[in-house]
């Protein structure tokens, strides 16, 4: 369909987020696509148009990316489709057409959409699975086509994160990626920790001036989310930035308040509502590039944990000073392991709820949105005939 130049744009990004709505969560449809995709090589077609297509329409590249969100809503076998293209990459240098070329290419592209498209589904490849955040953490990728200069998909988004050059949405998109590869994987908050500099950066983003510059503000809300995941998913394995180091150089170079406010920022602003509204990407022009949905309920679920634990962990330290140490004894510290259990215990449960509610909505809509790609194809087999 996308080498049918007589289609017009806007009928084929409309058919392109019809067919994204029909596949979002809905196994059935997204193991047919697969099977469409294993005949035609389709989704190379859709990442390429994406990535590489400066000149085509900035809303078909977004109704692509949103088809390809869909794609990969619950669908652990075709994430890992593409995590295996990750490893596999080597091997396929000289085609520059995989799957991963084509996400670096676009995550490291000049063109802010292509960009920020890469990183959003990169997100979604790895988002809610432990095993693709492992997965690609020891993935090198050349460089300028310089063996020497290989670096791990890590490196490389740090890079572009503090590269003075890097675009406002570049840096959002790999602050994206990173924060959800960080959230729920220790083993990916460890490599991140190792890296040199990484937690300095992060602290004097947050500490930064930033007076009325919005999207800066954003950007500081989006690297004290980062920090407070390394604090929340810490295994510690780092002496230098456990937990305990962490919190306080939170305490001290930050401010617990600061750091706290500067977190809760993203959810005042507009983005962040706007893409809490629906998952279909409802975005007009390239500035619009922000959150999407996906992100969006991620912050929401993990704001309020690192919030609380910075909180606890205050009131603690300050009762500490205040009572006998004799009275610490072991019932308090069951007592504290019980309370982050049952955090989490209430966290999952919310998650379950949220999951619910949408498989619920995606039964019901799916007649609906089946019929709508009818009626789209029968438009566009209209067209075709008019113009024959």
């Amino acid at each position: 369909m996308l080498t049918l130049t007589t289609i017009p744009t806007d009928v084929l990004a409309e058919t392109i987020n019809a067919i994204g709505d029909v596949i979002r969560g809905n196994a059935k449809n997204q193991q047919y696509l697969d099977f469409v995709m294993n005949g035609s090589a389709v989704i190379q077609h859709l990442l390429y148009t994406m990535v590489a297509g400066e000149k085509q329409s900035f809303l078909l590249r977004i109704s692509i990316l949103y088809c390809l969100q869909c794609y990969l809503y619950k669908n652990d076998i075709g994430k890992s489709m593409i995590v295996q293209t990750f490893s596999s990459q080597t091997e396929n240098a000289a085609n520059q057409y995989t799957l991963t070329h084509l996400l670096i290419i676009g995550y490291l592209s000049k063109d802010i959409v292509a960009s920020w498209c890469s990183g959003i589904i990169l997100a979604h490849v790895i988002a809610d699975n432990q095993q693709f955040k492992e997965a690609i953490l020891e993935v090198n990728f050349a460089i300028d086509q310089v063996q020497t200069s290989a670096k791990t998909l890590m490196e490389i988004s740090i890079d572009l994160l503090q590269n003075s050059s890097s675009s406002f949405h570049t840096r959002i998109a790999v602050l994206i990626f990173i924060c959800t590869w960080l959230s729920n994987c220790s083993l990916a908050v460890q490599t991140f920790l190792s890296i040199e500099n990484t937690i300095l950066y992060l602290i004097s983003q947050i500490c930064a001036q930033s007076i009325g510059d919005d999207r800066e503000i954003l950007i500081q809300s989006l690297c004290s989310l980062a920090l407070g995941l390394c604090l929340l998913f810490n295994n510690n394995q780092i002496s230098s930035y456990s937990t305990e180091s962490l919190e306080r150089l939170i305490n001290e170079r930050i401010d617990i308040d600061l750091f706290q406010e500067k977190l809760a920022i993203l959810s005042k602003s507009e983005y962040y509502a706007k893409a809490l509204q629906t998952p279909q990407l409802k975005l007009s022009k390239s500035t619009d590039m922000i959150l999407d949905y996906k992100f969006a309920r991620l912050y929401k679920t993990l704001e309020g944990s690192i919030t609380h634990m910075l909180t606890r962990n205050s009131i603690s330290s300050t009762d500490r000073t205040l009572i006998d140490p004799i009275s610490t004894n072991l019932d308090e510290q069951q007592t504290s392991t019980m309370m982050i259990h049952n955090d989490l215990i209430r966290q999952q449960a919310e998650q379950i709820n949220v999951y619910k509610q949408e498989e619920k909505q995606l039964i019901q809509e799916s007649d609906m949105y089946e019929k709508k790609i009818i009626d789209l194809e029968e438009q566009i087999e209209e067209i075709k005939d008019c113009l024959i």
